[in-house]
């Protein structure tokens, strides 16, 4: 409602239980689980729109103050109950008191909440990190099953590894995009769609993600992740790796005249060909071949050798913390919620526990 009232769409997709039905009794055929997720899709162009009006709803209408471009330097607590912040802004120290502090970093600001939250010590828990390529084909492969899900969420458990391999982040008709972490220094892929008709291209893309859990003595998930980012980006001078499915099941790089050839039309122009062989290691792209041949049985063509492959998508879960109900911490009046603090992973989640959060506070005072 709250989303509604600031102008996002009011389509929702994934509500006709009867097509849906048929698609999950299908994918179960070959081991292929099908997890059903209604959505409200927003697009690019009018995420803006809404976020824009929050924002100024925010200025105008309430007490909020937005303070950019200001580092968070230390969290101050005090005897189990949390006091304020130190922040930088434009090259001077503040202290800024507060009854309640709430962290939402987000995936930028993961790595960040991790090591301040070993100062305060708070109990977090390993979450997995997600490490894949974003796959994109044409519209024809993928319609039947976006027509009516938007985004076709299917888990598949690799033959080799048996490790969890997922489709995350559809766009039909979408856009295939290159983000920054770290003021700019690694690249990862992602990709993002319109609302509009008249935006929309002949492509769909999806993320295929292999997760992993790792064991003690290693925690350093989100290191391993970029580390893996970085390397991608040393062998195409900074940018985005595309590979043909076919070249890389041949075990030879992709070229410019052999990405010429393709028949799929890479929307992220940017993209530099090449051999994704060098760049994840063998159980990742093992159990991304095998999926992919997989999920071909339930979306025909997949499995083509112009299907294109862009890497390295990455996602940055971090550290899970331990809260209450509430997202709480053992701090008191400390709270942490969103992608970042590991709790979500995805914009309309991460909002709602911003939601929880508002309403504990509101309810204490």
């Amino acid at each position: 409602d709250i989303y509604l009232s600031f102008g996002a769409n009011k389509t929702v997709y994934g509500l006709n239980s009867e097509k849906i039905d048929k698609i999950k009794y299908e994918s179960s055929k070959y081991n292929i689980r099908l997890v059903e997720c209604p959505v409200r899709h927003l697009g690019t162009e009018f995420a803006y729109d809404v976020l824009k009006k929050m924002y100024y709803h925010l200025i105008e209408n309430t007490n909020t103050e937005f303070s950019e471009l200001t580092n968070v330097q230390k969290i101050i607590e005090k005897d189990g109950k949390v006091k304020g912040v130190k922040v930088e802004k434009k090259g001077e120290d503040q202290y800024i008191e507060a009854k309640y502090v709430v962290v939402a970093p987000g995936r930028g600001g993961a790595e960040w909440w991790a090591s301040e939250s070993k100062k305060l010590n708070l109990k977090t828990v390993n979450n997995a990190v997600d490490i894949g390529v974003r796959v994109e084909v044409p519209n024809s492969i993928m319609d039947h099953l976006t027509k009516d899900l938007y985004e076709a969420k299917l888990v598949y458990y690799s033959d080799t590894f048996d490790n969890k391999v997922r489709t995350f982040c559809m766009n039909p008709g979408g856009v295939v995009s290159e983000e920054h972490y770290d003021d700019g220094s690694i690249a990862v892929v992602n990709g993002h769609s319109y609302s509009e008709k008249k935006l929309r291209t002949d492509n769909t893309n999806f993320a295929m993600l292999v997760s992993t859990s790792f064991t003690e003595p290693f925690d350093r998930p989100i290191a391993y992740g970029k580390y893996i980012a970085e390397l991608g980006n040393m062998l195409t001078g900074g940018g985005i790796m595309v590979q043909r499915l076919g070249d890389l099941l041949k075990g030879r790089r992709t070229n410019y005249s052999r990405l010429k050839k393709s028949t799929t039309i890479p929307t992220l122009k940017s993209a530099v060909p090449g051999d994704l062989s060098f760049v994840l290691p063998q159980r990742h792209l093992t159990s991304i071949v095998e999926s992919i041949k997989a999920f071909d049985k339930v979306a025909p063509g997949l499995y083509s050798k112009n299907t294109l492959l862009y890497g390295v998508e990455v996602k940055f879960y971090s550290s899970k913390f331990a809260t209450n109900n509430n997202f709480e911490t053992k701090i008191e009046n400390l709270y942490t919620i969103g992608d970042g603090a590991g709790i979500t992973r995805g914009l309309m989640q991460a909002s709602t526990t911003g939601i929880v959060v508002a309403r504990d506070i509101s309810k204490k005072e």
